[in-house]
């Protein structure tokens, strides 16, 4: 819109020198009117023309179509302003180079562009030979209005590739910003994930220095006091031999109470969802198309059985890689009220066996049932759907009952004390 109202004044100032020129230096006594009308015509729709083609190689047709007529009919010279408004803000055609293939500005398209000169200096030149009156006002006033249009349309140009620089240095900082925001979002990520790792680095550390120090230590003192008691019978101290027993007690309690800590430090130091994922991970692509996917909804479980569950993802998904084609495979792990159960599966189909190979003897398999079956679990593995499957369950009651054994023998201790 700002473009279209300086186009106008400009247009406008033509036309006033053209009504001006009737009174002046006519170089044809007759007809003036209408050839003025007619420039003025033309100039304004080289004006729309080169608004509308802006950028492509036909604007500068209907520029230097009007600069031909105007060397041609001087009267048209009067709405240069304008075309030369135009020529200032349009793109100077490039002209690719044979020999090189490049683009660049060359001659032509630097005579396209100052085209406008041509009537701008030689209506005036002829008016001022004519030496007709008023010719040297004239002559200057033309290339003057002609000049202030051309120097005009540079300084839009100049203020239009301003706002588009300006534009796009606010998209690249907007850009930059963004960046910085996401790597400053997972840098604080990085840096969460490192310090609850090493939170629970020092928990399993502290549980693994009183369970090898402290816990060898009571037992020793234990079997101390077993053996002084037995003594003490022997040699029928009966005074003696309840002292032992109290003491007996007492170191019972208290490995009791030790246990029990170093049970919850472990467990506390072990995330199950990043063991979990770990061992997802680290056979997720393991081959070319070959995805794993891992679903969960096990917050959290006892040490041994985070340990078990990671093992049985491990030897599983190996079995998928080396004795299955399959694309894929998926690890499932349910959290139900009585027990945690876990399901790895894949497609299928299964390879078929090289020359030579004898048959398998299953120790993955043997490794998986043994594992589960330590902690009172149960586990089947077998073909299913065309693919195998590996399920596992495991029960939580002993880890309750565990617990809660050591829940009471800690109040006993307190009881004890407190008495």
């Amino acid at each position: 819109m700002r473009t279209m109202i300086d186009k106008g004044l400009l247009l406008a100032l033509g036309a006033a020198l053209a009504v001006a020129w009737r009174g002046g230096p006519s170089m044809e006594a007759s007809g003036v009117e209408a050839v003025l009308v007619a420039g003025l015509l033309a100039a304004v729709s080289v004006a729309g023309l080169a608004e509308w083609l802006m950028g492509s190689r036909l604007a500068w047709v209907a520029v230097d179509a009007y600069v031909l007529a105007a060397t041609v009919v001087p009267v048209w010279a009067a709405f240069l302003p304008s075309v030369a408004f135009d020529a200032a803000r349009m793109p100077v055609p490039r002209v690719r180079a044979h020999a090189s293939g490049s683009a660049g500005i060359g001659f032509a398209g630097l005579a396209v562009r100052w085209a406008w000169l041509v009537p701008a200096v030689g209506v005036p030149v002829r008016l001022v030979v004519s030496d007709a009156r008023g010719a040297t006002y004239w002559a200057a006033a033309i290339a003057l209005a002609a000049s202030t249009g051309f120097a005009f349309g540079d300084r839009v140009a100049s203020a239009a590739r301003a706002r588009d620089e300006l534009r796009s240095f606010e998209d690249r900082t907007r850009a930059a910003m963004r960046r910085n925001r996401t790597r400053l979002a997972d840098l604080a990520e990085e840096r969460d994930d490192a310090a609850r790792m090493a939170t629970l680095a020092e928990r399993t550390r502290i549980a693994r220095e009183i369970h090898d120090n402290v816990g060898h230590l009571l037992t020793r003192a234990i079997m101390q006091a077993q053996a002084g008691r037995a003594v003490a019978d022997a040699t029928g101290d009966a005074v003696a031999s309840r002292g032992f027993t109290g003491v007996g007690a007492t170191l019972d309690d208290a490995m009791t109470m030790v246990r029990r800590s170093v049970h919850d430090l472990e467990d506390d130091g072990t995330d199950f969802a990043a063991r979990m994922r770990d061992a997802v991970r680290s056979f997720d692509g393991v081959r070319p198309g070959f995805a794993v996917t891992f679903a969960s909804d096990v917050a959290s479980a006892p040490a041994p059985v985070a340990r078990c569950f990671a093992t049985v993802v491990r030897e599983a998904l190996a079995n998928v890689v080396h004795h299955s084609d399959a694309a894929g495979a998926s690890v499932t792990l349910r959290d139900f009220p009585a027990f945690w159960q876990l399901v790895i599966s894949d497609g299928g189909p299964a390879k078929a066996p090289a020359k030579g190979d004898g048959p398998s003897r299953g120790m993955g398999i043997a490794d998986i049932e043994a594992r589960v079956r330590a902690l009172g679990g149960s586990s089947q593995c077998g073909p299913y759907g065309g693919g195998w499957r590996v399920f596992v369950s495991v029960p939580k009651a002993p880890w309750s009952d565990v617990r809660s054994r050591e829940h009471n023998g800690s109040l006993a201790a307190e009881r004890g004390t407190a008495s």
